[in-house]
């Protein structure tokens, strides 16, 4: 994160005479920067925030090569906080985020059939070691340059 100041010649003035600051002001000072600095950062999920990462590419009919990235990371009780990051070229670089959410045994599976692209995860019943496949499919929209969830595409999705 970059933190950019701006100062006025009075203000840096005033900076540069060294006035004696109360005891309390420089823990304030510091403690107000360390919250700016995690508040900055919590939001932002980076490949790096991610404990794994397992990526690939596929080709999927009518867009062409798609490169994946799925991140992860225990949430505990066997459960994985997850993100699917999808990158290809239609004019330009894109990039879309098209998965954020929690499910069991990852990574993820992503594949591309019949002009879809398909994203299969497992989740778990309680105390069982039992698991189902939910599948996702999503269609790639040319206008708006952006896959899409399809409401009942599981189908599409056999391989």
């Amino acid at each position: 994160m970059v933190i950019k100041r701006f100062l006025s010649a009075t203000v840096t003035s005033a900076l540069s005479m060294r006035m004696p600051l109360p005891p309390i002001r420089p823990t304030a000072v510091l403690l107000c920067g360390l919250v700016a600095l995690a508040a900055g950062s919590a939001g932002s999920q980076d490949v790096s925030d991610w404990a794994e990462v397992s990526s690939g590419a596929t080709d999927v009919p009518g867009v062409g090569a798609v490169h994946y990235s799925v991140g992860y990371s225990s949430v505990g009780y066997d459960h994985f906080r997850s993100e699917i990051v999808v990158q290809w070229h239609d004019g330009a670089d894109r990039t879309q985020s098209i998965y954020d959410g929690i499910y069991d045994r990852p990574p993820a599976k992503v594949w591309g059939i019949q002009g879809h692209l398909c994203v299969s995860m497992e989740a778990c019943a309680r105390y069982e070691d039992a698991c189902t496949a939910q599948t996702i499919a999503y269609r790639y929209d040319a206008a708006a340059k952006l896959f899409g969830e399809l409401a009942n595409g599981d189908g599409l999705c056999h391989r």
